[in-house]
């Protein structure tokens, strides 16, 4: 299996995760989160047809995120607006962000073991 897996490389979580992918012998196309933060209109068609909420898709524990006063914000955002400000700031972005060979999302985070994900 090929994978995108749109990270940020000091990320400890971010690291586990790669490393999870290395053992199960997935080759993994890395696409750094703050240097090369995917644009507009590929994050909306994310929140059109992932099913995630778009909430899900903020790292609602990043300094960005605080800084921006967030909190109370996102529910009212459309999806436009709310890809808009995701591209604006790769580090508002939850990572990692997982991405078949097709670029569908199959998970944001890493809260679950991508070899219960991949089985």
């Amino acid at each position: 299996m090929t994978a995108q897996l749109y990270w940020y490389p000091k990320c400890s979580t971010c690291q586990r995760a790669h490393k999870e992918l290395d053992m199960l012998g997935v080759s993994v196309q890395e696409i750094d989160l703050k240097t090369t933060p995917p644009n507009a209109e590929l994050i909306l068609s994310w929140l059109e047809t992932s099913g995630f909420d778009k909430k899900k898709f903020f790292n609602t524990s990043g300094i960005s995120y605080r800084e921006l006063g967030l909190k109370d914000k996102i529910a009212d955002l459309s999806l436009e607006a709310a890809a808009d400000l995701l591209a604006s700031d790769g580090m508002l972005i939850k990572r990692p962000i997982l991405l078949d060979e097709d670029g569908k999302i199959l998970q944001i985070g890493y809260r679950t073991d991508y070899e219960t994900l991949l089985a």
